[in-house]
């Protein structure tokens, strides 16, 4: 064995192992997004399920939801196991964009480059690592198209067949195959006349589309269900400025960044490809580029009638990308003897190209812009918070929450353009605790005016309110204390919520019971109490020091036997650093004229001075 056949399929395993690296490299670090949760909760059901209802409305092939469903049965349901599914079938497109560069010009140096360009790029890196079906359909594509190519250059009846499954397979995984198979034709037109060739075409195809007649009625029920898609609709100028960048780079481009760089790449790639030796026959470049416009043309005829105007849509056009790319590159490896070795640096410069993806794709493993929110910790904090009996209410329903959220309150979500007052009505009469997630000011002001909130926190993109009925009963109390402070006040106890790995904001709820009124308005004070801090010297890290109930339950005026919930708040602000150590919260009630503190003493009448310690925090919490 030589050389270069020796090189060969060592450096393809090098680039596969490369893309397998890229691709499980903090795989399941970032939460699932809200159309991965519905992928694992919905798609991956039983497939009786799936066919009688989802099928009937959800715009994707039975292959994609039968295909998680076994996957998930196999393997399943965490973050790991269900992304792990699209990134072995993009892996396919490794191996198939090096076959179809062979096919196509003869060049190993090209196929290398290609499948190099497909190893690398973010935009199919962050499709690998999300439990969708875009990643699997630009791996298993590009593998139909040169099962097809090879059939049609040896026509034999069992390369037929392969590629009949791997088309069937590529359409079970997503419709718009139907966009590739049109660039087929145009090939079968263009390139293979022989009639023999046409002939089994023809038989392929037909037995093709009777194994798609499943697939065929299913696009008779979505195009009778009303789907209108979720994107945005067709905008010509868009496959220039927007979809050109993502998919090459993974990310939009600033103005004029968006017009220029696309611009800049189409030349470099036509000019790459003008000065190159060509060894193959001119057709295929032209096809190439048919196979990118046809699907994006037929993309935007259907964006004139839905809403489905996506750079994912064109995902499977990558391949053909990918391969324009890497045979304009060629002049910068071979040069035709004499020419000027200046002429390497104009296809050199394409790798502006991926060295702008590499920018993408670093500050994706740093999370920047992380495609989903931290679910994980707003399902810590709900758990450690919201009790059985408690309702939890989203101001958008997203499939996600139930995927991470176990805890024993009821979940519901308002509708979308619906009457916020109207659905909460009810509810605020059947719970004592609602937990709002995410921003709605109709259904703030409906609670506000009809409860209590008594905490407001956020992290993450989250923002989450709690409200209470305004009275109060014993058995919310978390910790029983039944100090006597002075002559006027009995604090029952207390319920403490946080901090947490979620957020370090402490939510402190006193019960106090009047025993008396004063002729004092005295003020409650909740320190958090450390070490000296080294700036102030002073062991008060933070307060939230109030009347109670923020004057609405004054000492001078709160009635003796009733109960009265009264919240507080600590570490609120990401601006308060804390030394690790041990912090304590105290509580107690004195004179804002004078500061002068009121005595604290157990039912017994043991004395515990001006102050009660309610709990100790450790910091950080995970030591």
């Amino acid at each position: 064995m030589n050389r270069a056949r020796l090189y060969w399929p060592v450096t393809l395993a090098l680039l596969c192992g490369l893309a397998f690296a890229l691709r499980i490299y903090r795989l399941d670090t970032v939460p699932l997004r809200g159309d991965e949760a519905f992928a694992v909760r919905y798609w991956a059901d039983s497939p009786p399920e799936v066919v009688s209802d989802l099928a009937h409305w959800e715009p994707h092939p039975f292959g994609a939801f039968f295909g998680f469903w076994a996957w998930k049965h196999a393997a399943g349901d965490s973050e790991f196991a269900m992304r792990y599914l699209p990134l072995l079938g993009n892996l396919v497109g490794v191996a198939a964009v090096a076959a179809l560069s062979r096919w196509l010009f003869y060049d190993r140096r090209i196929a290398c480059l290609a499948a190099a360009l497909w190893a690398v790029n973010p935009f199919l890196i962050w499709h690998a690592q999300d439990v969708r079906n875009y990643a699997l359909w630009a791996g298993i594509s590009p593998l139909a198209m040169w099962l097809f190519l090879r059939a049609t250059n040896r026509n034999r009846p069992r390369d037929w067949a392969l590629y009949v499954l791997a088309e069937a397979a590529a359409a079970y995984t997503f419709f718009l195959e139907g966009f590739i198979v049109v660039v087929q034709v145009l090939y079968l037109l263009a390139v293979r006349r022989v009639p023999d060739v046409r002939r089994r075409a023809l038989i392929a195809w037909g037995v093709l589309g009777v194994l798609l007649i499943p697939w065929l009625v299913q696009i008779w029920w979505l195009a009778h269900s009303g789907y209108s898609g979720t994107l945005s609709g067709a905008d010509p100028a868009q496959l220039l400025t927007r979809f050109l960048p993502i998919l090459l780079t993974g990310d939009e481009l600033d103005a004029p960044w968006h017009i220029i760089a696309p611009l800049a790449w189409c030349g470099l790639v036509a000019l790459g490809l003008l000065i190159g030796q060509a060894r193959e026959q001119k057709f295929t470049r032209r096809w190439l580029i048919a196979w990118m416009v046809v699907p994006a043309a037929l993309l935007l005829v259907a964006a004139t009638r839905m809403n489905v105007f996506g750079p994912r849509y064109l995902i499977a056009v990558l391949p053909a990308l990918f391969l324009l790319m890497a045979r304009a590159l060629a002049p910068a490896l071979t040069l035709r003897a004499g020419a000027p070795r200046a002429l390497a640096l104009i296809p050199l410069a394409l790798l502006i190209t991926p060295l702008l993806g590499a920018g993408t794709l670093i500050d994706y493993y740093r999370g920047e812009n992380a495609k989903s929110p931290d679910w994980r910790a707003l399902k810590t904090y709900l758990e450690g918070r919201a009790r059985p009996g408690d309702l939890i209410v989203q101001t958008l329903a997203d499939p996600a929450f139930d995927y991470y959220y176990q805890g024993s309150a009821a979940e519901g979500s308002l509708t979308y353009g619906g009457d916020a007052a109207a659905e909460l009505s009810p509810e605020v009469q059947r719970y004592q605790t609602l937990w709002l997630i995410g921003r709605s000011p109709d259904a703030e002001a409906f609670l506000d005016d009809h409860m209590q909130r008594v905490s407001f926190d956020g992290f993450s993109s989250f923002t989450i309110a709690q409200y209470r009925r305004w009275q109060p009963t014993p058995d919310e109390i978390g910790v029983q204390t039944q100090v006597t402070i002075g002559q006027i006040a009995r604090l029952r106890g207390c319920t403490i919520q946080g901090p947490d790995a979620a957020t370090r904001a402490i939510t402190i709820l006193l019960y106090w019971e009047p025993l008396a009124q004063a002729d004092v308005d005295y003020t409650v004070f909740a320190h958090l109490i450390g070490a000296p801090h080294p700036a102030t010297g002073s062991p008060l890290w933070d307060q939230d020091d109030h009347r109670p109930l923020y004057g609405f339950a004054s000492t001078l005026e709160w009635q003796p036997g009733s109960l009265i919930r009264d919240p507080y708040h600590l570490l609120t602000s990401p601006d308060i650093p804390l030394d690790p150590g041990d912090y304590t919260i105290q509580v107690g009630l004195y004179d804002p004229a004078t500061g002068a503190r009121l005595p604290v003493t157990t039912s017994g009448g043991t004395d515990l001075g001006d102050s009660l310690t309610l709990t100790t925090i450790h910091w950080p919490l995970d030591e």
